[in-house]
């Protein structure tokens, strides 16, 4: 599984881009942007985001799903990255 958190900071800048990958699709035209992803005054933000992460093939891979949702963040979710006590090295030595 594959989790991506996002903050969207700049909606206009998000709709650009998500623009100029809809129009590359062959056929797209202005209008059909507009009723996929909303004008750039007032974007779909998920819709936005669905068209820059939807996922290509994958090698090898079958997509199983595909799901971008708008919701907080649950308080349980803790951060599984390493933490480093003042002083110690981050990871242990390689040769012990």
């Amino acid at each position: 599984m594959v989790t991506l958190t996002l903050t969207v900071e700049d909606a206009k800048a998000l709709w650009s881009a998500a623009a100029d990958r809809a129009l590359a699709a062959p056929g797209m035209t202005i209008a059909d942007v507009l009723d996929t992803i909303g004008p750039r005054e007032d974007p779909s933000i998920i819709d936005c985001i669905t068209m820059l992460t939807a996922p290509t093939a994958i090698p090898g891979c079958a997509l199983e799903a595909f799901d971008v949702r708008d919701e907080p963040v649950p308080a349980q979710v803790v951060h599984l990255l390493p933490v480093q006590e003042r002083g110690a090295p981050l990871l242990p030595a390689a040769n012990g």
